[in-house]
């Protein structure tokens, strides 16, 4: 499963949880779930850095 993030109502609270590891508690859904879309932009972009980083490696390849 490639996003295995989920978001649990806990008590009266919510509790997002990543691959089983608890991440936070909120007080509102909406809360838990701006926490999950922010973590999900974070690793977007942590996975696209490496791919910018090679194409800029191979224009400066070609350059020289």
């Amino acid at each position: 499963m490639e996003n295995a993030m989920e978001i649990v109502k806990w008590d009266r609270y919510f509790a997002l949880y990543d691959q089983g590891e608890l991440v936070c508690v909120t007080v509102y859904k909406k809360g838990a779930k701006e926490v999950k879309r922010r973590i999900e932009e974070l690793k977007n972009m942590i996975e696209a850095a490496p791919r910018h980083l090679q194409n800029e490696e191979a224009v400066l390849n070609k350059i020289q």
